[in-house]
């Protein structure tokens, strides 16, 4: 009953912790339920979410400072006026000490920047970069709201990147910091990737923007695109194609979330790729497998 007060329908829920309890349903409960998290270890510069902010932040930014966004010569001209400022700011906005390899870093970070444009450029087709940061659920934006019956349930996120062509179809993108080897089409089936089929259809029916034909996650330090894209999704089996057979199996296993945290099933699961080293649970649960390094 506290559960399913906790996750009533009205509850919003980001994708994040729907694909961590369909992860690991204990570690959602530590993280999400007891506010639990875990002990930092001290380091020095920039860590994991510090530097993808800032790649979000430049690549949101040099679009928007163009008066084509589809002409790349224009995005690299604007790159360095664009990312000079921010990564100036970096330190005290992200709240991190620049070590001595700092100068190295803001290199690195503009040189995988300027890759990724000219390599977006190159899978650009007829699609023109629209919309930057599209939120849904927050602040007074509709949220996703997904039914079932009379049952229900909320989902609000951020989409980084809304592309459009001729003819009304819409594109998503998500950039991730990560390499893209998690990003394939078997996590997906599996309800372990749900971020990008749940913000498609958030893009549709919160959002109103269209029917999404296509979508990826694009991995800026490797200047690529996930291996799963919405358009090349398939599920034989079941007869699902394309994003609507992914934002089906995505709102599947989203329920199982859903429901599971609302009956308190909380059980620990280890992981395929065994359990992360940030996990707040890694000192007491009993299921713990720490990945090889």
């Amino acid at each position: 009953m506290v559960f399913a007060q906790r996750f009533a329908p009205r509850r919003a829920w980001s994708a994040s912790r729907l694909e961590s309890y369909r992860d690991c349903p204990f570690r959602f409960f530590v993280a999400s339920v007891l506010k639990l998290e875990a002990r930092a270890q001290p380091s020095e510069g920039l860590d994991a979410a510090q530097l993808g902010n800032l790649y979000h932040r430049i690549l949101e930014e040099v679009y928007q400072a163009v008066v084509d966004p589809t002409d790349l010569a224009q995005l690299l001209d604007a790159l360095p006026a664009v990312a000079g400022p921010i990564l100036d700011k970096a330190p005290r906005q992200e709240q991190f000490r620049p070590t001595a390899w700092w100068a190295q870093t803001r290199i690195e970070i503009v040189e995988n920047v300027r890759r990724s444009l000219v390599a977006l450029d190159a899978v650009r087709e007829d699609f023109v970069p629209w919309g930057y940061e599209a939120r849904f659920g927050l602040g007074d934006q509709s949220p996703l709201i997904v039914y079932d019956g009379d049952d229900s349930f909320r989902v609000h996120g951020l989409i980084d990147r809304v592309d459009r062509a001729p003819g009304g179809r819409v594109r998503i993108i998500d950039y991730k910091t990560g390499g893209p080897t998690p990003f394939r089409n078997n996590n997906v089936v599996k309800g372990k990737k749900l971020q990008l089929p749940l913000y498609a259809l958030a893009a549709q029916e919160a959002l109103g923007l269209g029917t999404v034909s296509d979508g990826f996650y694009w991995h800026v330090r490797n200047a690529e695109a996930s291996p799963f894209t919405l358009a090349k999704f398939v599920v034989k089996e079941e007869s699902l194609f394309g994003p609507d057979g992914a934002m089906q199996i995505a709102v599947r296993h989203a329920w199982e979330a859903v429901r599971g945290a609302r009956q308190g099933h909380f059980v620990p699961v280890t992981p395929d790729e065994k359990c992360p080293a940030y996990c707040p649970a890694a000192a007491f649960c009993w299921q713990y497998q720490a990945k090889a390094r």
